[in-house]
């Protein structure tokens, strides 16, 4: 299936019976990411060029964006195939994440864009891959910007994917000691592939899901159920780092602030936070007027 297609589905897959969560030392991130409401995606490109052309946001922008009511963001750098490998790019991203920080907004920051099992990875991509990590720990903040190393992975399965999440994990964890780490589903982190995963071993993780349904308020909160009894069942936060609207919202903001009116509620009464699906002017479920820091007006109220 493609990502639009699973993201859209209402499956579910049953919930394991509960467990003890284990134990652990908390992370000083971990309170901050469980008090946390409503973020923003800046897209791929947009955090460090607009119409082709370098340029940086500022401190300014990032200030506007959290008093319009945001209170983190997320960002992930596309792959090199399509960026290239060096680090200028990367100090780019690195700038982009520091003014955020600086601005007091906790930073989720994606070091790839997808992994498709289709199109594995050889020594160039695993070297590239441990270069952006080292780059980022070394630059980043461990007590505002949780790493992950992708945006979203395309496995047919669990079973296929679970390995490869760990091996993601455990290299990341080998360049960033410090930092909290995120992972989502084999279906481009779906909400139903995260029902019967497995957590880490590395409990400064957190779990991503993504979701383009829409709904009614009980309609969300039914189906998001299924991340709070993994979320509570594995003692491991999960945060809703894409959400949109309902497929056939995608360009009509009126709907889809309607659908936002409906979910929200859902997700701050299941203690979800929740990163809209994305900021970055454009075409499907865009919150920005033009390149500036201040919301469309159709979510402005949402915000409050």
């Amino acid at each position: 299936m493609k990502r639009r297609d699973v993201l859209a589905t209402g499956l579910a897959l049953p919930m394991a019976l509960p467990v003890a969560a284990q134990a652990q030392q908390a992370h000083p991130l971990r309170a901050r990411l469980a008090n946390l409401r409503l973020g923003a995606n800046l897209e791929r490109w947009f955090p460090i060029a607009e119409n082709n052309q370098p340029r940086r946001l500022g401190p300014s922008w990032w200030r506007q964006f959290g008093q319009a009511g945001f209170d983190h963001t997320r960002l992930f750098i596309p792959n090199p195939a399509d960026s290239g490998e060096g680090e200028a790019l990367l100090g780019q991203f690195a700038e982009a994440v520091m003014d955020a920080t600086n601005s007091g907004l906790p930073v989720l920051l994606g070091l790839l864009d997808s992994f498709h099992q289709a199109a594995p990875w050889g020594d160039r991509e695993w070297r590239a891959f441990e270069a952006r990590a080292a780059f980022f720990a070394a630059r980043t903040d461990p007590a505002l910007v949780v790493l992950a190393p992708l945006n979203e992975a395309a496995f047919p399965d669990m079973a296929s994917w679970v390995p490869m999440r760990d091996r993601l994990l455990a290299a990341l964890r080998r360049q960033a000691p410090r930092h909290m780490l995120a992972w989502g589903g084999h279906e481009w982190s779906s909400l139903r592939s995260l029902a019967g995963m497995p957590p880490p071993r590395d409990r400064d993780c957190l779990a991503e899901v993504h979701d383009y349904q829409g709904g009614s308020t009980a309609t969300v909160a039914r189906r998001f159920a299924v991340a709070t009894a993994w979320r509570d069942r594995h003692g491991m936060p999960v945060l809703v780092s894409e959400l949109g609207g309902a497929q056939g919202h995608e360009e009509n903001r009126d709907a889809w602030a309607a659908d936002l009116r409906q979910s929200l509620p859902a997700l701050r009464q299941l203690r979800l936070p929740a990163t809209l699906w994305a900021y970055t002017h454009g075409h499907w479920w865009r919150v920005q007027e033009a390149s500036s820091a201040t919301p469309r007006e159709a979510i402005r109220d949402l915000l409050r």
